[in-house]
């Protein structure tokens, strides 16, 4: 059965409505330090034993760098996958794209330009020391990630991998404004973003069942199973992460050099991410991301992602 869709025109014309400026974001008021940047489940080791080995102020540093990775992160998916991948599309597409989904696509570049405006505001605000020169400082990238992102980006209906990135990432972000909107504690500039992204970002999963059904769907299915292949290697960075929890933690240990005793108990927990039930549940399960699952339980080769994302199993779609 073919995803359900929400007519293009539509879409576009909800954009029109719901547009708002990136100075509706209070980003004058400036950022409380004192305050977690995040709710506390979106710390990586909060899942682990070895979390308790944080104190009260190493657990609000640790939460802190976390939240700057989120939004280093957000704003690296937008900037050299989501805006490039699209931007291509619609050249290459130029004559056979609909007026309606061609206009869908450019307001999705245009807010996703926003959008990483946004994210630079409140990294700028929190950490204006760290961040003069608008480069990432915790979550960054290789030379060979950023060489192979210009390759699939340039190619966006051979490497059709970006949309399944696009589906998935942009759930997360309705995701993650509901366990902000739940937490009375998290810092209000940080959830003010937080929530001005998510609500283009539940629009842009719309216009991505578009993109599924357009570009896609029309791949062949040995082309299929190369994406699904390339997939499981990039999701595989986020629901296994590494990077960004050993950032927070070298930052954490630098200041509390008490904390290297553990270091061997922290790998083990890091390492040990893509099997923890918790952290799964909380972030790659149905209950986190029923849209994405969905959406993925309508092509089989999408069972092979049950390697990278345990809590996935594939459902039947009614005739």
């Amino acid at each position: 059965m073919a995803l359900s869709v929400i007519d293009a025109g539509q879409l576009h014309r909800q954009a029109q409505k719901q547009v708002f400026s990136i100075e509706d974001i209070p980003f004058g008021e400036g950022v409380d330090r004192a305050k977690p940047y995040a709710p506390e489940t979106l710390s990586q080791l909060y899942f682990t034993p070895s979390y308790s080995h944080f104190d009260d102020r190493e657990r609000l540093l640790y939460n802190q760098v976390i939240a700057l990775a989120i939004c280093e992160q957000f704003i690296f998916l937008e900037e050299h996958l989501l805006i490039p991948a699209v931007e291509n599309l619609l050249a290459a597409r130029k004559a056979t794209l609909s007026a309606d989904l061609r206009h869908c696509l450019i307001d999705f570049v245009h807010e996703e330009y926003k959008h990483s405006e946004m994210f630079w505001r409140v990294l700028e605000a929190a950490e204006p020391s760290w961040y003069q020169r608008r480069e990432p400082v915790v979550y960054k990238s290789s030379q060979l990630t950023g060489k192979a992102l210009q390759l699939i980006t340039r190619a966006p209906e051979t490497f059709v991998v970006w949309i399944w990135l696009a589906v998935i990432f942009e759930e997360r972000t309705i995701d993650l404004f509901k366990k902000y909107d739940a937490d009375p504690d998290v810092e209000p500039l940080f959830k003010a973003v937080h929530r001005f992204h998510m609500l283009d970002e539940a629009r842009h999963f719309r216009i991505d069942q578009h993109l599924l059904t357009e570009v896609y769907d029309k791949a062949s299915p040995a082309l299929r199973q190369f994406n699904v292949a390339l997939l499981k290697r990039i999701l595989g960075m986020f629901t296994s992460p590494t990077r960004s929890p050993w950032a927070g933690l070298d930052r954490v240990m630098a200041q509390s050099p008490r904390l290297r005793a553990y270091r061997a108990e922290f790998a083990r927990d890091i390492a040990g991410l893509g099997r923890n039930e918790a952290f799964q549940q909380a972030n790659y399960s149905r209950e986190a991301l029923p849209m994405s699952f969905q959406a993925l339980d309508h092509y089989p080769e999408m069972a092979a992602l049950q390697a990278i994302m345990p809590l996935y199993e594939p459902k039947p779609v009614a005739a």
